[in-house]
């Protein structure tokens, strides 16, 4: 089930308002604020310092899995930088979605690979 955001409710707001006589000046309220919150989705937005940090961080995993044969667990990623294994957990996670690792399940243990 997606979740109902601040816009949708505006929506239904402005819907059943309609349907009522003299309610122009609070759909006309109502039309701005969905503008204004279309505008404000629209804005681009900056990395964070600490994105900008984990870009780096990801970087060096890449190299640190592309070095290893057999590939290396998020425990062993994360003793060979210095973070903490959620941190590296988490950073690997998103080189798998981006597609530049992969997940490989073997031996109990979970191995993320460096794919080529």
């Amino acid at each position: 089930m997606a979740k109902v955001t601040k816009r949708d409710r505006f929506i239904e707001i402005a819907t059943v308002l309609e349907q009522i006589e003299d309610t122009e000046a609070l759909v006309e309220f109502i039309d701005g604020e969905i503008a204004l919150l279309d505008k404000r989705a629209a804005k681009p937005r900056k990395p964070t310092a600490d994105q900008v940090a984990n870009e780096g961080i990801k970087d060096e995993i890449v190299e640190i899995l592309g070095e290893a044969d057999a590939g290396r667990t998020a425990t062993e990623v994360a003793v060979a930088l210095d973070v903490s294994v959620q941190k590296a957990s988490q950073l690997l996670r998103q080189l798998v979605i981006a597609g530049r690792v992969t997940r490989v399940e073997g031996k109990g243990k979970t191995k993320t690979v460096f794919t080529v």
